[in-house]
């Protein structure tokens, strides 16, 4: 398995994976959703979850020590760059789809780009801040979104993607241990009820997005923009 692991490259394979990371069971919605990725991509597909995760663990690379803490949310956070730094690949969220893959993963492989995906929507970058937020914002067509992708492994692009990752969970890593998620959905300041607020260390895309956007602004002229994205519907 080592060896295996070691190799396996999800470009190659045309492979995508998917993340279920809580011990919540799926609503019928997102069981529906998931076997929509089965029938329509045209590809292979793993669903990892708590119960097959350890099979894919890189041998040379063990998951960071705070993912124990992490929210259900934020393990799919962590997982997706997880996956894409080491072994590439697609990811798509657990939505409707109804695409066939091969062809963008034909795409991404003959060209230049480190990535394929959607289009990022007008909306989609409410957790931008700092100094280039509003040019960020403004230059969103240029960007792909989070929900679905195919990355190549081991990039520039996703070695600054977990570098900044791992940073982030070094920092917080105390905080994680002293404020474990309690929800699958936990986020700082998460209203649990009048008196119980969250105390869990993370904002909601402070893991993902707020890394991954400004980072890709950088990068923008690698991409490759395509119609992967799924429906962003009655999925829940």
């Amino acid at each position: 398995m080592s060896d295996f692991l070691r190799t396996f490259d999800g470009l190659k394979s045309n492979t995508i994976f998917c993340m279920w990371t809580g011990d919540n069971p799926m609503s019928a919605q997102r069981i529906q959703a998931l076997w929509s990725i089965y029938n329509n991509t045209g590809c292979p597909v793993s669903l990892i979850n708590q119960n097959n995760l350890h099979h894919w663990v890189h041998p040379d690379h063990p998951l960071h020590p705070a993912y124990p803490y992490l929210s259900a949310t934020h393990k799919s956070d962590y997982l997706r760059v997880y996956f894409m730094h080491h072994y590439g690949g697609g990811y798509t969220d657990i939505k409707h789809t109804t695409s066939p893959w091969l062809n963008f993963f034909e795409k991404l492989r003959t060209s230049n780009a480190f990535a394929l995906g959607y289009q990022e929507l007008s909306h989609g970058l409410p957790h931008v801040s700092g100094p280039l937020a509003q040019e960020i914002i403004s230059k969103h067509f240029e960007l792909i979104g989070l929900c679905s992708f195919i990355f190549k492994k081991n990039t520039s692009f996703t070695s600054e993607w977990i570098t900044k990752t791992n940073q982030l969970l070094d920092h917080k890593f105390n905080l994680l241990k002293s404020n474990p998620a309690r929800h699958p959905q936990d986020q700082f300041g998460f209203i649990f009820s009048e008196n119980d607020i969250s105390h869990y260390p993370l904002r909601w895309a402070e893991l993902l997005g707020e890394i991954f956007h400004i980072l890709l602004y950088h990068n923008r002229f690698s991409i490759l923009i395509d119609n992967i994205q799924p429906s962003f519907f009655n999925y829940r």
